[in-house]
């Protein structure tokens, strides 16, 4: 038998702007809320497991639902906080909602949680109104879905011999290195593309705009 999957969702703070969709993704998920996502949270009628946060840039909420009220200053953010404690509660399964807005230096936090997932063989993706950010597994199928564009980056180490196919512009055992901009902004050929790719890591950014 397979690993069992467990799904769980986090929801950061994000712009008003940016929250029509978090409904999608709510259904058969642990559903976390970090720090200022509770109110976002609250707007959309979507009642979370479990709360998390120092509540610094939001009031502490006044409910019955679980909190777990972290210092103000500590290593970790709220978000990576509420990642690593999904983690150890044994989830496997991430959707990070909220954790890409006009903040830049919390956005990268963000995606070093992913990698910190991806270390654990933990699946975790971040999504927002436009993009889908995930770490690639060494052979991987990427589905079109709504996205028109993607971009591939070697995250922290090179990517070693990456095959893509499906692509407007496939790669055959390429030598991806950290500084290379080679792999942005490719699109889909076909419905679905085909990656692999021998060592290192490998960032998938999915664009609609």
């Amino acid at each position: 038998m397979g690993k069992e999957i467990k799904k769980c969702l986090i929801i950061s703070g994000a712009p008003e702007s940016e929250i029509e969709y978090y409904n999608d993704y709510v259904d058969g998920r642990f559903v976390i809320s970090a720090d200022s996502g509770y109110n976002k949270c609250k707007k959309l009628g979507i009642k979370p497991d479990l709360i998390i946060g120092d509540f610094d840039s939001s009031d502490v909420p006044d409910t019955d639902i679980k909190t777990i009220i972290l210092p103000v200053r500590k290593d970790d953010t709220d978000t990576f906080f509420a990642v690593k404690y999904a983690i150890k509660q044994g989830f496997n399964d991430l959707v990070i909602l909220g954790g890409i807005g006009s903040r830049f230096d919390h956005t990268y936090c963000n995606v070093l949680a992913l990698n910190y997932c991806f270390e654990r063989n933990v699946k975790a993706v971040l999504i927002n109104k436009n993009n889908k950010i995930e770490l690639l597994d060494k052979k991987a199928v990427i589905n079109k879905d709504k996205y028109n564009y993607f971009s591939f980056y070697a995250f922290l180490e090179d990517c070693i011999k990456l095959t893509t196919r499906g692509t407007q512009y496939d790669l055959t055992d390429y030598d991806l290195t950290v500084k290379s901009p080679l792999a942005q902004s490719n699109s889909f050929k076909d419905d679905k593309i085909t990656v692999s790719y021998e060592s290192g890591k490998l960032l998938l950014i999915l664009s609609n705009d």
